[in-house]
């Protein structure tokens, strides 16, 4: 059996730009191998793909020979010279010399300058005496072959029987350090040259320093093609992270790997300084790679996989596939395979069959918001808007790496029409592609539930609408090389903005392995206007809407602008916005009661409706809550989830009366969900509050048997968005239901309290609490049944509740900076209020104590969120001697003095029954003093 072969993978050292920071760590690279060599582990190779100098001088390269080649000879012995292999970066070039060369002329078909042969050598000449300093400074015999006319090297050698071939290239050529991506070339001719001397060798490794997609266009295509052919490892630095990716070519397998820098920055910089071991195995399958970086708090070299996936990661190295010969395709027919579950495949020729004309009623139900299908969006009535082109643009020219466009864009916008008619013209432009469309976006993106349909086909257009919730797993599928399926995928993607960028995204990092674009959709062109307008007037009247009919033809586009720049102010649904107000401006209401009389006769059940579900969905996006999930509508309307999209999405989306996003369910526009809400209850008699309790209480009886997300928006902030927006006793009615389905449920208690007490209703707020019969160990509770006391002028109780409540007789865990600061505020306030009454001066002591205290703590508050505090009087008084300032221990003391002496005053037994305490701890407090005054 074949042995396994090792090799450590250096690049980017930069010697000459800092001496200090980059003799240290070479001096912690070479212990580092010196461990490893101590552990058995030593490499065959070590391989340097280029920029070992910063300025490709002399001096730099003597430091290199002393600092890394002289430590490797000591360590294995002088033979290991012929292992340590590298080749020049742009960095290994003297810029003084010939630094008026022209790319352009260079990179010209019919220079000829990268040829092997003596003429094309004295064509490249001006070159290649730029890097002879780097030439002689390292010193390898083989690397005389840069400045001759093989322009590079190949080095042969035998390890226990097995051929291995090391081709050296230099893709610094036509460096210069402006405009360098895009426009270098290793010479294409050079590459395939030295390549056909290894055809003898069963393992071929090819080192660079460019990634290829780094090269000019014309000749990456053409080198993955010679790469694929002979199987090559291409090992290669310049973007300064490790990173590997396995491709594919019409010849074969490949994979390109790429070093970290060995320095690039001082070690406590953010840039990481870092290199690559690579292992393959004894059966040639596969490379595992353990890439190392710096750790300049740990002081030492860590194991540092982040730009690698947990997919390939097996224990402590991250495992790829080698390259292997490419596997003839077997064209015998196969077994029928049909697309996973949420998927359907679309060819040219079926979505060309649905460029027809649209019946009156099709068109107007689209117009009024009817969720698009490809028979309508594709249809002649329908205009294509300049995003279209937009997205189809970024297809028109050939990429090696997968083309990824992902159209952004607020609600309502017109995505999915862009999405589906950009679909469309793609597969004009290519017509060998076949699209694969999720149709379900709650459908997770599974590759293993793809590969069998994408492996019927070789080229593939995925159109995935919603596609914030799998980005990352679309972006992994990219980065790992499509995960075993040899074709070509493209994507287009979309999303609506505000969930694209939450979702984070907009910042992952799509142009590192794909060509990538991200389109934002906004604002209405005049074009678009113009077809927009022409197709409403195909249909008269009706299309046109009443204002626009009776305007003259010259002046609708213009109003039409007018009402799209007008809800650009807005911030929901512009483009949507402005077509509905074009066409329903005066009839919005009697559009939604013919909507609603059409779907009361749709029973889902023998109390519900279509007509209740889209009130549910309408109740919830007009008072701007986004947090109607699928589940939570199932739930509420007793169906099974799996029965949604099919019983109502789908019929809503017909009618125009709902959207959806991968997570939530909303009404086609916000003007929309408030005409239905505003219909509901004066022309059908709906009571709409009720929805909301409804829904809370269905979401609570849920959480008793299943995970509910978001269930602290409909347990608490629902009933505080609607407290906050003026419907305080529909808020009060929310929290109030929940409560009673759920006594034992302090914090809903708790919830209901609060909400009483700031509708002034304090009295209603204490009498839940005095008639609780459970207590919990809950900070908060006590706060807020303290308030609710002093609301009522009952400050001896007021004050010891919010005592306890600050003390850690309460509860163990530490207090809050924040609560703290609330209940000494709070407290001061009612040992003033309780000395004012009784004119014991252990009270007025307590609350200088108190404020004293907060004097301290709010340092640490931000300025903003100190609002009601009033120290800022309490100092004033202390200034003019009318106050005391006590030090922290001391402050602490009377507060416990004051709250023992309380009892003397009468306290509630409701209220004393209620607390287990001694009163004797607040080291809580004491250790935020600490903290704060040290």
């Amino acid at each position: 059996m074949n042995r396994k072969i090792n090799w450590l993978h250096l690049s980017d050292f930069h010697f000459g730009k800092s001496l200090y920071e980059q003799k240290f760590s070479a001096q912690k690279l070479i212990e580092h191998i010196e461990q490893k060599k101590s552990a058995g582990i030593f490499p065959d190779f070590v391989f340097i793909t280029g920029d070992i100098a910063n300025s490709g001088r002399l001096d730099e390269y003597d430091l290199f020979n002393s600092l890394i080649v002289k430590k490797l000879l000591e360590i294995f012995g002088n033979e290991f010279i012929d292992r340590i292999i590298t080749v020049p970066g742009n960095h290994d070039l003297d810029r003084e010399i010939n630094p008026g060369f022209s790319k352009e002329k260079f990179l010209r078909d019919d220079a000829g300058a990268f040829y092997p042969t003596v003429e094309s050598l004295r064509k490249r000449k001006m070159l290649a005496d730029r890097f002879e300093n780097y030439i002689f400074g390292v010193g390898n015999d083989n690397l005389v072959n840069f400045g001759s006319e093989v322009g590079g090297y190949v080095q042969e050698f035998l390890i226990d029987d097995v051929e291995i071939s090391v081709v050296g290239i230099n893709t610094a050529w036509l460096c210069d350090g402006e405009g360098d991506f895009g426009n270098i070339t290793p010479g294409l001719q050079i590459l395939r040259d030295n390549l056909a001397k290894t055809k003898n060798s069963s393992i071929k490794i090819v080192l660079g320093h460019h990634p290829l997609s780094w090269f000019h266009e014309r000749v990456i295509q053409p080198i993955e093609v010679i790469f694929g052919e002979h199987n090559v490892i291409y090992l290669h630095g310049h973007m300064h992270k490790s990173w590997a990716k396995p491709a594919l070519s019409a010849t074969g397998d490949f994979i390109c790997i790429q070093s970290g820098a060995a320095w690039q920055a001082p070690e406590g910089s953010k840039w990481k300084n870092g290199f690559l071991w690579a292992e393959l195995s004894d059966d040639r399958k596969n490379i595992d790679l353990e890439p190392f970086t710096w750790s300049f708090s740990n002081q030492c070299w860590t194991l540092s996989g982040e730009t690698f996936h947990e997919n390939n990661r097996i224990g402590g190295i991250w495992r790829f596939l080698a390259p292997t010969n490419k596997i003839k395709v077997d064209y015998t027919p196969r077994k029928r395979v049909d697309p996973p579950t949420g998927w359907i495949v679309k060819s040219l020729d079926e979505l060309e069959k649905c460029r027809i004309f649209l019946d009156k009623d099709q068109a107007l139900r689209y117009f009024d918001g009817a969720a698009p299908t490809w028979n309508t969006v594709l249809s002649e009535s329908i205009p294509r808007r300049d995003i279209v082109s937009k997205i189809t643009n970024n297809f028109s020219s050939i990429s090696a790496d997968p083309i990824v466009s992902a159209v952004v864009g607020a609600g309502c916008e017109g995505k999915t029409t862009a999405l589906f008619q950009a679909c469309l013209e793609i597969l004009q432009i290519d017509q060998e592609k076949k699209a694969l469309i999720r149709t379900n976006h709650v459908r997770p993106f599974s590759v293993i539930d793809l590969l069998p349909i994408l492996k019927t086909h070789h080229s593939w257009l995925m159109v995935i609408d919603e596609a914030d919730q799998s980005a990352k797993e679309i972006l992994r599928f990219i980065d790992n090389g499509f995960d075993g399926y040899d074709g070509q995928i493209s994507f287009i993607l979309a999303s609506r903005d505000s969930d694209w960028f939450s979702s984070g995204a907009s910042v992952l990092a799509w142009d590192y392995t794909a060509k990538y674009k991200e389109i934002i959709l906004k604002d209405l062109s005049t074009r678009d206007a113009e077809f927009i307008v022409d197709a409403w007037a195909a249909y008269g009247e009706d299309g046109l809407g009443a204002e626009l009919s009776a305007l003259d033809e010259t002046k609708r586009v213009d109003k039409l602008k007018y009402y799209a720049k007008k809800e650009a102010k807005g911030n929901y649904g512009a483009f949507f916005g402005a077509l509905l107000v074009a066409r329903h401006g005066n009839d919005l209401l009697d559009h939604a009661e013919k909507m609603l009389a059409r779907l009361e006769g749709h029973n889902l059940n023998d109390d519900q409706s279509l007509m209740d579900a889209l009130g549910y969905i309408a109740a919830m996006h007009s008072e701007g809550f986004d947090k109607l999930s699928f589940a939570t509508l199932a739930g509420v309307l007793n169906l099974p989830i799996s029965k949604m999209v099919a019983k109502v999405i789908r019929p809503l989306g017909r009618e125009a009366a709902a959207a959806t996003t991968a997570n939530f369910i909303f009404t086609r526009h916000k003007y929309i969900a408030d005409a239905i809400v505003e219909v509901l209850e004066s022309r059908f008699n709906k009571d709409v509050a009720r929805y909301f309790i409804e829904l809370a209480l269905s979401e609570q009886r849920r959480s008793e048997t299943e995970q509910v997300l978001n269930k602290n928006f409909w347990f608490f902030e629902l009933s505080e968005g609607l407290f906050k927006s003026g419907k305080t006793g529909l808020a009060i009615d929310v929290a109030r239901n929940l409560y009673e389905n759920e006594e034992g449920n302090f914090h809903l208690l708790t919830k209901l309290a609060s909400l009483y007490r700031r509708e002034n209703n304090a009295a209603e707020s204490i009498r839940l609490f005095r008639e609780s019969s459970y207590y919990p160990a809950h900070r908060g509770f006590y706060f807020e049944w303290g308030v609710c006391e002093g609301k009522e002028r009952n400050f001896s109780e007021n004050a010891l509740l919010i005592a306890y409540a600050m003390s850690d007789d309460i509860e163990k865990t530490a207090i809050s900076l924040e609560s703290c600061c609330k209940m000494l505020n709070a407290l001061s306030q009612c040992y003033n209020q309780l000395y004012n009454r009784y004119v014991d001066p252990i009270f007025e002591q307590a609350s200088h104590a108190a404020s004293s205290l907060l004097s301290i703590f709010e340092t640490k508050i931000p300025i903003k969120e100190r609002s009601g505090y009033n120290t800022t009087d309490f100092l004033k008084l202390v200034g003019r001697k009318r106050a005391t300032l006590f030090k922290s221990n001391d402050a602490i003391k009377k507060i416990k003095d004051a709250t023992s002496r309380l009892k003397n005053y009468g306290i509630s037994d409701n209220v004393l029954s209620s607390l287990n305490m001694s009163f004797e701890d607040y080291s809580g407090v004491e250790r935020l003093a600490q903290n704060i005054q040290g």
